[in-house]
This record gives structure tokens, C-alpha cells and sequence, in this order.
């Protein structure tokens, strides 16, 4: 079902690339040439700005998942690197208690 509205402009949303056709297009068409055109250069300047504006909230969001990711592959080389220094230093516990006598004994 199609909405009527009173506005001077009509918004096409029907294709799944938005950027592809304008978002405004004038219903009601001033009679002198300049002042057409002259509406028209506006609500192509009203489409030119979403665009940016749409444009610049995918970047955001787009750095904000590589940021993201970036974090969480930090996290886990700190979790790998903490892994791999406790297993270095429980096998090297465990061979000095294996070949060093008393050591067992010793608290540190």
C-alpha cells in the first residue's frame, strides 16, 4: 500500500542499491524552467548530502568492526603469549625438580 502524503517530494526505496536512482524526485513541477531547475538542483543536493551522510555512517561502522577485531586479536595473543610463558616455566619446574636433587623440597 502505497502512503500519500502532501509533500512536495516522493522517495523510490525500491532498489536494493539506494545510491543507484535519486531518493527525491519533484511531484509537483514549478511552471518557469529556472525555478525547476532550480528545485531540482536542491533535492539533488538533499540526495548528494544522505549519500555522504550514509556513506560516512558505513565507515564508522566499518572501523569500528576492524577495531574491534583488532582488540580481540590483541587479547588473544596476550591470552597465547601468558599460555606459552606459564607452560615454559611449569616445564622447566618440572625438569629441574626431575634432575636437580632437593629441589622439590625448596619453595618459591
Amino acid at each position: 500500500m502505497i502512503k500519500k502524503t502532501s509533500a512536495i517530494t516522493q522517495s523510490k526505496s525500491n532498489w536494493l542499491w539506494r545510491w543507484a536512482e535519486p531518493e527525491t524526485e519533484l511531484i509537483v513541477l514549478p511552471k518557469s524552467k529556472t525555478r525547476r531547475l532550480a528545485q531540482q538542483a536542491k533535492l539533488a543536493n538533499v540526495d548528494a548530502e544522505r549519500a555522504v551522510g550514509r556513506a560516512y555512517q558505513i565507515e564508522l561502522a566499518r572501523t569500528k568492526a576492524i577495531g574491534e577485531a583488532m582488540f580481540k586479536s590483541g587479547k588473544a595473543l596476550r591470552y597465547t603469549l601468558t599460555s606459552s610463558g606459564r607452560q615454559l616455566v611449569l616445564r622447566t619446574e618440572a625438569a629441574r625438580r626431575q634432575f636437580e636433587p632437593g629441589y622439590r623440597n625448596k619453595n618459591i
